[in-house]
């Protein structure tokens, strides 16, 4: 449902537009991200939704969507207002997941004559609350083309925005359009479920912006359902948005087993990431859930797979007795996409918890929908925890976080892949670098959006991990990698 009105629009500050200076930092390699109001602010957001708006004319119809952090508002208003000053058409879904924002530009096109050309999603994500972040979106030329907005455009927007070049162009003022479309997608999306039972089921959406969204769903599907933390709250009063941490989970561990649910999910706060937690209370890993939800594809259909360079081996074991064929990528969700196109992959995903389903969903990150598979699944199974503990395992480590600088910390995995290269090490250098050794490997990689150099581990037994960490870490510390004593201790290592 769309309703029109026009707004009254305050116009930019009468400013030499020299003075609008903004942090390089904040431009990731996939979006823009960085501390409000200290990096990522008003005067940031207004001048690169003019470059947005500059880099695409042909894009008229523009969608706007923001998460439930405090400064999210603010910053889509300035958004919108520099759309409109650009002569687009806006189309505002207000507070809205991943998936809202998502479906708003992939769905219609065949559903309507009305076809939105692209959006800007304004969102932090997982990260702290004093992060913000804007995720731009484009439909390519003749619409057969979607895909976010990164690498070489991503640079033009960066080169334009910080530039001296007056980015306003004098042309009719376009308008801002109130867009509802969650009716459409829970409709959608439904009709792609089939539970096999009904499940009590309980969500966590940590005051992000999946709200009461996935319980509406599921009660369409015949589940019992309870949500905590469903109210939309910025200041994420009780836990980090981030499932993939398991101390934020603690809350969802808890109502499952008092509830005796058959599953509970957590959301993050823009709705690109699911966490499970399984009958049992137990957190169902990211491996163990790429890994069933591989099955399932591979089951109906044969074909490639995509995943990123953290996935365990025990994962890549059974792709290969199932034969399907495997695919490292980069650990981001476009990079991901990019590759599941590349080599027609049927499934692809990220151990961080991001899913793609290509054969049942259109191409994006879709935490709701991936939930709904894992349902699916789950419904099938007469004990949805004992189906797990079938699932092969090797030993691994939790993921370690190295504090390092944005400067710094490419050109650290830089020197790495070198060195290994120089010693004729083994490994894989996709994204950062994944050591192979002979009953295990080690990875250092350097994070998409914030500073810190990331590391992980693993071992065919738990003598192989402990004798695979010692080992890498002090090539870490050869090359240049901040290795320190915190670090050996997040591993329950004495440092030697």
């Amino acid at each position: 449902m769309e309703i029109n009105h026009r707004v009254p629009l305050l116009r930019h500050e009468d400013k030499d537009e020299n003075e609008v200076l903004i942090a390089p930092n904040i431009f990731r390699a996939y979006d823009v991200r960085g501390i409000y109001p200290d990096d990522l602010n008003e005067d940031a957001a207004y001048k690169i939704a003019l470059s947005f708006a500059r880099l695409y004319p042909k894009a008229k119809k523009i969608v706007v969507a923001r998460d439930t952090r405090k400064s999210s508002p603010a910053l889509a208003a300035k958004i919108k207002e520099a759309l409109v000053e650009s002569g687009k058409e806006v189309f505002d879904i207000g507070i809205a997941p991943d998936p809202l924002f998502y479906f708003s530009i992939f769905h219609y096109p065949s559903r309507r004559r009305r076809i939105y050309d692209g959006g800007i999603m304004v969102s932090g994500s997982h990260n702290p609350k004093e992060y913000n972040g804007l995720m731009m979106h484009i439909r390519k030329e003749k619409g057969k083309i979607s895909e976010d907005v990164i690498g070489k455009d991503l640079e033009k927007i960066k080169k334009l925005a910080m530039g001296r070049e007056e980015l306003q162009d004098k042309m009719k003022r376009g308008r801002i359009h109130s867009l509802e479309i969650s009716k459409d997608y829970m409709d959608f999306v439904g009709k792609k479920i089939k539970l096999k039972r009904p499940l009590k089921i309980i969500i966590d959406s940590g005051n992000g912006a999946c709200g009461f969204l996935p319980e509406n769903i599921f009660k369409k599907l015949g589940c019992k359902v309870k949500t905590i933390f469903g109210d939309f709250d910025g200041n994420f009063p009780n836990h980090l948005p981030d499932p993939y941490d398991e101390k934020n989970l603690a809350f969802l561990k808890k109502e499952v087993l008092e509830r005796k649910a058959d599953l509970g999910f957590a959301f993050d706060s823009d709705g690109d990431r699911v966490g499970v937690i399984d009958n049992k209370g137990r957190v169902v890993s990211g491996d163990d859930c790429l890994l069933i939800l591989a099955r399932e594809v591979l089951q109906r259909k044969k074909g490639p797979i995509v995943h990123d360079v953290r996935v365990s081996k025990a994962f890549l074991d059974e792709m290969e007795k199932l034969g399907a064929k495997t695919y490292f990528s980069i650990s981001h969700h476009s990079a991901v996409i990019r590759k599941i196109i590349e080599k027609k992959a049927v499934f692809g995903g990220e151990i961080t918890l991001h899913f793609l389903f290509p054969l049942d969903y259109y191409l994006c990150d879709e935490a709701i929908f991936a939930s709904l598979k894992i349902a699916e699944i789950a419904s099938r199974q007469k004990d949805f925890a004992e189906y797990l503990d079938t699932l092969p395992r090797y030993h691994a480590s939790p993921e370690v976080f190295i504090d390092s600088t944005d400067e710094e910390k490419f050109n650290i995995i830089k020197k790495l892949q070198k060195y290994l290269r120089e010693k004729k090490y083994n490994f894989v250098s996709v994204d950062g670098a994944r050591i192979n050794f002979p009953h295990g490997w080690a990875l250092a990689r350097a994070a998409n959006t914030t500073p810190i150099i990331k590391c992980r581990f693993e071992g065919d037994t738990k003598e192989d991990l402990i004798k695979i960490e010692n080992t890498a870490l002090k090539i870490f510390k050869k090359v240049g990698i901040p290795v320190t004593k915190k670090t050996y201790q997040s591993l329950g290592l004495v440092e030697i």
